[in-house]
């Protein structure tokens, strides 16, 4: 009987055991820098391979992405985004998912796949970054 009528925990004690009370102030500052650091992210990565695909197709946005500048910079949207994305989703897992084993095998599976993505489109970055 987890914490239950017959627990022996006091009521502070019950509460200091709550996930939302242990990492919920954390864990918003970190989506809302998250977000912040992707405005500009956006605005730039977007606006200049639109620039470059306009201007010169695959070719131009190729050579676009071979720009060290250009790709450092795809990298860090690709690396807070899927951040971003992952921890928004995990919210709403433990909000809406309330069998405990089912809540965290849903959140490893969707920062697995957040973490190989992100993955994916780094290397991809670096491959294209060094003509590989």
């Amino acid at each position: 009987m987890k914490d239950g009528k017959n627990s022996l925990r006091s009521p502070l004690g019950k509460a200091r055991g709550l996930g939302s009370a242990k990492h919920g102030t954390d864990h918003w500052w970190k989506q809302r820098l998250t977000a912040l650091a992707l405005i500009p992210l956006i605005i730039y990565v977007f606006a200049s391979f639109y620039m470059n695909v306009a201007d010169g197709g695959r070719d131009g946005a190729l050579l676009w992405l071979r720009s060290p500048f250009a790709a450092t910079f795809v990298v860090l949207f690709l690396l807070f985004a899927f951040h971003h994305g992952a921890s928004g989703v995990q919210v709403v897992i433990e909000d809406y998912v309330h069998h405990e084993k089912a809540k965290l095998g849903a959140i490893m599976l969707v920062k697995f796949f957040a973490a190989i993505l992100a993955l994916l489109g780094v290397l991809a970055t670096v491959k294209i970054l060094f003509g590989v």
